[in-house]
């Protein structure tokens, strides 16, 4: 292993450590005008990204070997230590997090087996198994995709100096892991073939609970207890995971209820709690998707064609007053990109509990940005 460049500056764990303590804080309350905020994502370099890039550049036989991705790691770590100066850039509460991920072919294939196609953005494959397939699965801890993620894990903590977070690896709800195994049969199964459906959503959570375990005993983690995790620049506890949750955005609330939210609340409550991924075509599950035990924060990213957050916010009564009852249930991530909008949408946000993703136009300049997530600190509850 290449030696790595000077030991992170004090300066810099210290600030770490004082947004790490505001989120403990965030997460520990449920009042009206916790809010907090950051300027734009995670400021450093992407893993997802970094990742995806190699595969496409050096091929997947090159990627497995371990001695290849630990000296990938030393430099993808050595770039995330040059970007420091970017995350102290602004005084925000913005986390800097190695997700470890490379598409959602990569999940599958850690599911399932098989071969993901790369193309350098992210991985793609959809087994689409069988049902006499489906019951032949098993948590495989020999699997050369979880055997990567192992390796990525490892070489992370070799060079951890508590500079950043390590998710350890990004998960689909135990709904939309399920449509990644057996594919869109499975809306149709649910009408026609309910049990068996139920049985592959309840492995799914297995699979996710042992794929943590086995991470948790072989990758070496370095850091303290209470260190916690990140993704997307938000804090989380010890052991919490990242779901993607799309498939409510697809199914009525009544199949939600039944499909989705006990497994995920079964997840939730297995693990250190849970970072809901939802898309804004799924507004009108907003309330389900709060109540589910042990949620950490639902995070929305816009989608076209659809009212944006901001937008529910401001334009729609009814969307609205959901949306701020279901944040004193579980805290609401959403990005606002129009900073014009700041004000008025601060006006509502102090009646619930928000994450506020700032992404505003940098020709204008640090002072103006900075500006933006002062005006924030000023309305929260936290300062």
């Amino acid at each position: 292993m290449i030696p790595m460049a000077s030991s992170t500056p004090d300066t810099y764990k210290q600030a770490l450590r004082r947004r790490m303590a505001r989120w403990q804080t965030f997460h520990g309350r449920k009042e009206p005008g916790d809010l907090m905020t950051c300027m734009s994502w995670d400021r450093g370099p992407s893993l997802e990204a970094f990742l995806c890039e190699h595969f496409r550049d050096h091929g997947t036989e090159a990627m497995l070997r371990k001695p290849f991705v630990d000296e990938l790691i030393d430099d993808y770590v050595r770039r995330r230590r040059e970007a420091q100066k970017d995350v102290l850039e602004f005084d925000d509460d913005c986390v800097p997090t190695a997700l470890v991920y490379w598409g959602v072919g990569c999940l599958n294939a850690a599911v399932t087996g098989g071969e993901p196609f790369h193309d350098g953005m992210t991985s793609w494959y959809e087994p689409e198994l069988e049902w006499d397939q489906i019951a032949d699965l098993k948590f495989d801890p020999d699997n050369k995709w979880v055997q990567f993620a192992l390796h990525v894990n490892q070489a992370l903590w070799r060079r951890w100096d508590e500079d950043f977070h390590v998710l350890p690896f990004l998960y689909r709800s135990p709904l939309d892991m399920a449509n990644g195994v057996r594919g869109n049969a499975l809306f149709e199964e649910m009408y026609t073939d309910p049990q068996a459906l139920h049985g592959l959503i309840d492995w799914c959570v297995d699979w996710t609970l042992e794929m943590e375990r086995f991470l948790e005993d072989n990758s070496g983690r370095a850091c303290p207890d209470g260190w916690g995790r990140a993704v997307w620049a938000t804090w989380l506890p010890d052991g919490a995971v990242f779901v993607n949750g799309d498939p409510v955005g697809l199914i009525s609330p009544e199949m939600a209820l039944e499909f989705e939210q006990p497994y995920t609340a079964r997840l939730f409550e297995n693990t250190g709690g849970g970072f809901y991924h939802n898309h804004t075509v799924g507004l009108y599950q907003t309330e389900m998707v709060a109540r589910t035990p042990n949620n950490l924060i639902q995070y929305f990213v816009d989608d076209p064609g659809q009212p944006s957050m901001a937008q529910a916010l401001l334009e729609i009564p009814e969307l609205r007053d959901q949306i701020l009852a279901s944040s004193l249930d579980t805290p609401i991530g959403m990005g606002l990109w129009q900073g014009d909008q700041l004000d008025a949408l601060l006006d509502i946000a102090k009646e619930g509990r928000f994450l506020l993703v700032l992404v505003a136009d940098a020709s204008k300049g640090r002072d103006h940005l900075q500006g933006m997530i002062d005006k924030v600190r000023r309305v929260s509850n936290l300062g």
